[in-house]
Order: C-alpha cells, then sequence, then structure tokens
C-alpha cells in the first residue's frame, strides 16, 4: 500500500466514545476503529458486554444510559484527557409495531432512546472537541427505516430524525472543524435479534399485532430480496464508520451513508 494512502486509515492516537458498544453493531464499530489504532471507549448500560469488548480491544469501558442527559453531560465531559471521535450507536428496536398498538410511553421511550440521545451525548463531547481546538468526527447510527417506513412511527421517525440532526449538526459544527455525518444501516443481523427470534428472550413487538402496512409483506419482501444478495454484517456498517472518522473523508460532512445491500432501491 502507498504509505500516503495508508496514513490516511491510522488514527493512532485518536480517542473515540462508542455507544451501545457491549454488542452487536456498536461491537464491531469497537473493534474495527482499535485494529487502526484507536484508543476506544466502550460506553453501554450493559456493563458486562462493555467490559468484555474492551478488555478484548485494550480500551476503556463506560457504563452509561444515554436516556439521561445529567450523567451524558457529566461523564462525557470529564472521561479522559481528550475525545476526538463519537460514534453515536446506541438504539432500540423495542417500540416498534402498528401507532394502534403502541401507548404514548411507548412512542417517548423510542424517541428519547433514538433521537434525543444523540443530541445527550453529541453535546458535551462537542464542547470539548472546540475547546481541544483542532476539530474531532462525530458519526450517527440511522436506519433506513429513517429513509423508508419500516418498523413504526416512533422508530422509523426517530432514525428520519437522527438523519436531519446529523445535517443540522454538521452545519453548527463546520467552524469548529467538526464534522458530522450518518449511517444507515439495512438487514443486519444481530445477537440481540438472533435470540427474540429464537425465543430466548421476551419478542420486543406484540406477538399479535393489529393489522398495519408496516412490517407487513412489503417490508418483508425488501429484506428477502436486497439487490447485492446478502444481508449485512456490523464490518459493513463499521467500515463505513471506519471511512467517515477517518481523513480519507476530510471533506465529507453532514452525509447520510446508507449501508445496505441496495435495501432502499427495491
Amino acid at each position: 500500500m502507498n504509505e500516503s494512502a495508508g496514513a490516511l486509515l491510522d488514527l493512532s492516537g485518536k480517542v473515540a466514545v462508542v455507544t451501545g458498544a457491549a454488542t452487536g453493531i456498536g461491537e464491531g464499530i469497537a473493534r474495527t476503529l482499535a485494529e487502526v489504532g484507536v484508543d476506544v471507549i466502550v460506553a453501554d448500560i450493559d456493563t458486562v458486554g462493555a467490559h468484555r469488548v474492551a478488555g478484548d480491544v485494550g480500551g476503556t469501558a463506560l457504563d452509561l444510559d444515554v436516556r439521561d442527559a445529567a450523567q451524558c453531560a457529566s461523564v462525557l465531559g470529564d472521561i479522559g484527557e481528550r475525545i476526538d471521535i463519537l460514534v453515536n450507536n446506541a438504539g432500540s428496536y423495542h417500540e416498534a409495531g402498528s401507532i394502534l398498538d403502541q401507548s404514548v410511553e411507548s412512542w417517548s421511550r423510542s424517541i428519547e432512546l433514538n433521537l434525543a440521545s444523540l443530541f445527550h451525548c453529541s453535546k458535551p463531547v462537542a464542547a470539548r472537541m472546540v475547546d481541544q481546538g483542532d476539530g474531532g468526527a462525530i458519526v450517527n447510527i440511522a436506519s433506513v427505516d429513517g429513509l423508508l417506513p419500516c418498523l413504526g412511527t416512533g422508530y422509523d421517525s426517530a432514525k428520519a430524525g437522527a438523519i436531519h440532526f446529523s445535517r443540522s449538526l454538521a452545519v453548527d459544527l463546520a467552524p469548529h472543524g467538526i464534522r458530522v455525518n450518518a449511517v444507515s444501516p439495512g438487514v443486519v443481523p444481530v445477537p440481540t435479534l438472533d435470540r427474540m427470534h429464537a425465543g430466548e428472550i421476551e419478542h420486543f413487538w406484540p406477538t399479535e399485532p393489529s393489522t398495519s402496512g408496516l412490517m407487513g409483506p412489503l417490508m418483508k419482501q425488501r429484506s428477502a430480496n436486497v439487490p447485492i444478495g446478502r444481508k449485512g454484517t456490523p464490518r459493513d456498517i463499521a467500515n463505513a464508520v471506519l471511512f467517515l472518522v477517518s481523513d480519507l473523508s476530510s471533506y465529507v460532512t453532514g452525509q447520510n451513508i446508507a449501508v445496505d445491500g441496495g435495501w432502499t432501491l427495491v
């Protein structure tokens, strides 16, 4: 490899916070960043999983509930000497399904975890990046469900909001050299969903749901006919994140990359 090209992917000495990194896509992102020299802070409410991943990658485990704005401000405002990268990955499918089945409380939980949490984490980290004076990169993990309706009005709306939040924050922080982008994963099997389908944990959605166009035949057809011919992996998503936090994308901000194998095309 050309030395100058390789240097663009060398993030040695950088410090990254990855939320929801104890499993699934977040774990894949944490491992990929560690491979290129990043000191990764593995943030999750799953402390056992966070310590497992942090131990594997030589990083730091952080007990963090991204729904708690005060905790995010306190913890992310003080941890370590600096933060160069923030990946807002934490989220949940739990509040999906028809509006006919969803309570006001369920809607609020979905918005809080999948959208408001981006603000909770980005605000203290952005303030630190500004004080550091040498820029930074923030990546928000959205979803193809924020582009095409799929799982439920709460989840879909939150993920659409995540995409536009990324655009707005990109303009907001551009004068400080802080780039903000989003990644929208497509169909990516993760351990939590696998365990749900296997009956090992409680089903996320009503077992006898109301009739709805969401999560119906069209959605299942899309997921079963991904143009590229396979489902995605956490590594696929992590590679896109790596691009967006490296100097390979130094002129890229306010963008959303759909890493979906063409899911949004059918």
